[in-house]
């Protein structure tokens, strides 16, 4: 599809919004990278351009969206679509929903989305190249996906989907689930501050380790726990180091995940530490003592209030129910 066609049926989207948009109650919307814009009241036809971060959120708080990227690849859905974080967190599959796939995350179908006659597109901050053809298909809010708390980030999905009342119902449940969750662990571990958690990636393609991975991390910061200073000071959400650094993501208990559509499992995975890291059980602390876990990638970063159930859930499972060894300062 050349760049004149995909112009052409956005020309013809915006002659659908100026009779469809313009024809609902609109209000003013900043959205995060400081675009002033007019978006309906209560959008009824949003577009979603990127699966994780965007569709999972929209989906869990019942948007009216009816159209999405997605991914295809690796095990899932035998070769079809499928969108990261809601296929695992929430179920959702393209085929038992109105929701069309508009292509991939990284390359959406410009055509396809025109066609669709969308009330409002959300696209990520780092997938805004195309923002001014979005723009005259609908109303496009970018939202900041990197460098900001998922929660907030969620809430800015929230408030541009019209499901503000809904985001909040969601946020008391876990909070109260919270509550819940730290009297369990604190009677375990003691303060949470005084105890470490690093988040992990470790492959063939070497060592990576995160501050920031959406639904896991938020759950750790809300707890209390803290993490190793190497990867508090870290600029970026997620850093590549090198084996000599190990020591340095030394930690109480270590937390890597594994991505079932490229088909991890818990002995691949612990086979790739042992590659990049050997000896790893005798001289890094998580190691030595057994308290390291794995978690399903995609509901780890996942931006859903499921998503957050489910790490806090297993969090309490890991830490809470096992003797513990704290890692001497």
């Amino acid at each position: 599809m050349t760049t004149l066609r995909r112009l052409a049926a956005a020309t013809v989207a915006v002659m659908t919004l100026a009779t469809g948009v313009a024809a609902q109650e609109m209000r003013s919307f900043t959205d995060n990278v400081g675009n002033e814009l007019q978006i309906p009241v209560d959008p009824q036809r949003i577009v979603s351009l990127r699966d994780e971060f965007i569709t999972a959120p929209l989906f869990e708080l019942g948007a009216n969206m009816i159209g999405s990227t997605g991914v295809i690849g690796g095990t899932i859905e035998d070769g079809a679509p499928y969108v990261r974080g809601a296929y695992d967190s929430l179920d959702f599959r393209f085929g038992e929903h109105d929701i069309t796939y508009v292509g991939d995350s990284n390359a959406p179908d410009l055509e396809a989305i025109a066609k669709l006659e969308p009330d409002l597109i959300i696209v990520p901050d780092n997938r805004a190249d195309n923002y001014d053809q979005l723009s005259m298909i609908a109303p496009t809010v970018v939202v900041q996906v990197w460098g900001q708390d998922m929660l907030d980030m969620y809430k800015t999905i929230a408030d541009a989907s019209g499901r503000l009342d809904r985001f909040e119902l969601l946020k008391g449940h876990y909070e109260d689930r919270l509550k819940y969750a730290r009297i369990a662990i604190e009677a375990v571990v003691g303060n949470p501050a005084d105890v470490s958690i690093v988040v992990t990636k470790v492959d063939d393609g070497g060592i990576r380790t995160y501050r920031d991975l959406m639904a896991v991390s938020r759950v750790i910061r809300d707890i209390g726990f803290t993490t190793p200073a190497l990867v508090a000071a870290q600029v970026e959400g997620q850093t590549d180091i090198s084996p000599e650094f190990a020591p340095e993501i030394n930690a109480d208990f270590m937390i890597d995940t594994y991505w079932t559509a490229e088909g991890d499992t818990a002995v691949t995975k612990y086979a790739a530490w042992d590659k990049q890291l050997p000896g790893w059980r005798e001289y890094l602390h998580f190691g030595k003592y057994g308290q390291h876990f794995l978690l399903n990638r995609e509901e780890a970063r996942s931006i859903t209030f499921q998503a957050l159930r489910s790490n806090l859930e297993i969090m309490v499972a890991q830490i809470a129910t096992r003797p513990f060894v704290a890692l001497k300062k």
